[in-house]
């Protein structure tokens, strides 16, 4: 899929729809080979963008539901693709709709559905293979694309865990704003919801973003970028995962709770935080204590807090 593919998130208020968002700004380009900066170094990369039907008409040279595992291994490109579509049929498709008054916002034929349809894999930039059919790509490299994937997620999530448990080392940033209200029928007020964003750096200078654009508690987007010049095009987009509103169901199950572990706290992290305080509340430095019930050690280290003067 050559040419570049910027799309531009709608931020603010959609006045006509029921789901209120709030959304960073995302410039991107789809993940073609072509345009890969070098092949010199061992790495994998996942992108998924699922846009909305007013979104699609906004960017129609794209496809609108699109999957892409990059992996680079020994001077070697594979490229799997899941909703591939053919952007000739494509800008076809939307022409003669056009012409009928019939143009609506998604035109793509295929989705996401978790069988990858495309694979693509070059040495040394040289094409050894391309295959686009669904049938042939699942049965030969189905579980390999999907264990990869998988993995590759659960792997940047810890991480990103990582960085809310060590929050005073990661430069964290949670924002949760409150989204504006609809009035439905009969006067009634829609309840409140919230959108939440979280950001963080981890010490080799990776920026980890997730966000819960819409309210409903479940984080869609995941990014994790790292600028060392690795791209595949001018404004490219984070080049270690762009996950863009996500509406599948596996990667939800991997990337659902972040936002919300980042507001409200992992368990983990309140068990870390629980026995740091417990260490620097104890009467004995580095020893930790969890009797918060002794009033003799609790009023000694206020009385040092607060010392007694004539």
């Amino acid at each position: 899929m050559k040419g570049k593919y910027i799309f531009v998130a709608v931020i603010g208020i959609l006045l006509f729809s029921s789901a209120m968002v709030i959304s960073k700004d995302f410039d991107f380009e789809v993940v073609t080979l072509e345009d890969v900066s070098r092949y010199s170094e061992d790495r994998v990369a996942y992108q998924q963008i699922q846009l909305t039907d007013r979104q699609a008409l906004a960017s129609p040279k794209m496809d609108s539901a699109l999957a892409s595992l990059l992996i680079i291994r020994d001077n070697k490109m594979y490229l799997i693709k899941d909703g591939y579509d053919n952007p000739k049929e494509l800008a076809t498709k939307r022409m003669l709709l056009e012409i009928q008054d019939q143009l609506t916002g998604n035109l793509s034929f295929n989705t996401i559905n978790g069988k990858p349809d495309f694979i693509r894999i070059t040495d040394r930039r040289i094409e050894v293979m391309k295959k686009v059919n669904e049938d042939f790509v699942m049965q030969n490299f189905g579980k390999f694309y999907t264990n990869v994937r998988d993995e590759f997620l659960k792997k940047h999530v810890t991480l990103f865990r990582n960085l809310m448990i060590g929050r005073a080392d990661s430069n964290i940033i949670v924002k949760r704003v409150p989204l504006p209200r609809l009035t439905k029928l009969g006067g009634a007020i829609e309840e409140e919801k919230f959108a939440i964003t979280v950001s963080a750096r981890s010490r080799d200078e990776k920026v980890y973003y997730a966000e819960d654009a819409d309210g409903d508690g479940i984080t869609e987007t995941l990014t994790v970028n790292i600028n060392d010049g690795f791209h595949w095009g001018f404004k490219s987009g984070p080049n270690i995962v762009f996950i863009y509103q996500n509406k599948d169901p596996e990667i939800q199950k991997i990337i659902g709770n972040l936002t919300k572990e980042a507001y409200y706290g992992t368990e983990e992290e309140q068990n870390v935080l629980k026995k740091s305080m417990s260490k620097e509340f104890s009467p004995k430095k580095n020893v930790a204590s969890t009797n918060w019930d002794d009033k003799e050690i609790i009023n000694r280290w206020v009385s040092d807090l607060v010392p007694q003067t004539d």
